[in-house]
């Protein structure tokens, strides 16, 4: 029977809070970890990101390498494997995702059991709240604006309201239909 990670990934400094729930086959990459958080959130993989260490230093345990931007060594995510750091074995195991280092939106990764399935599939998701923020909103400040101007209509940047409805296209904070994003995520 094919062996799977469930993680609960949820976003740092939002409340009320915004996560997904979903299992991952033991056998994956961080590469493929960083997919499925992109996908269950709905990011658009439009900015560097790496996993890191959830520590004050932030050790960075993978991503996508670029030696003339950084100067810590990170190590590629399509070679790392998953379980080369979490085993399954402690009662807390869990690494932090950044993604979009102008927006530095932080991820708590959690890794909630390790369980068999007989079904064979590269990734299920299984629960969720709240739509992901917009990309390239502002970071947590940014989504707090879009946030209220959705609730009324007021831009509190008091810059281009019409502008900023038609940027936002119909996105509500609370609109997470779980049906419509396994749509996405389980393909």
């Amino acid at each position: 029977m094919p062996q799977y990670y469930e993680f609960e990934v949820s976003l740092q400094d939002i409340q009320p809070r915004i996560w997904r729930r979903f299992l991952i086959r033991t056998t994956a990459t961080f590469w493929q970890l960083h997919q499925a958080i992109q996908h269950g959130f709905g990011w658009r993989e439009h900015h560097l990101w790496e996993f890191r260490m959830p520590t004050p230093e932030g050790r960075p345990i993978a991503g996508l390498p670029d030696g003339e931007e950084y100067e810590r060594p990170v190590p590629h995510a399509r070679t790392v494997k998953l379980d080369t750091y979490f085993t399954g074995r402690h009662a807390v195991e869990w690494c932090e995702y950044q993604y979009d280092f102008g927006d530095d939106w932080t991820h708590d990764v959690k890794l909630i059991s390790v369980r068999a399935d007989k079904e064979s599939f590269k990734r299920r998701l299984l629960d969720g709240e709240r739509n992901g923020p917009p990309e390239d909103c502002g970071g947590t400040t940014g989504y707090e604006r879009m946030v209220h101007f959705v609730k009324t209509g007021e831009d509190l940047q008091d810059l281009d309201p019409e502008g900023l409805a038609r940027w936002l296209g119909g996105w509500l904070p609370d609109a997470f239909v779980l049906e419509k994003a396994r749509a996405v995520f389980d393909r």
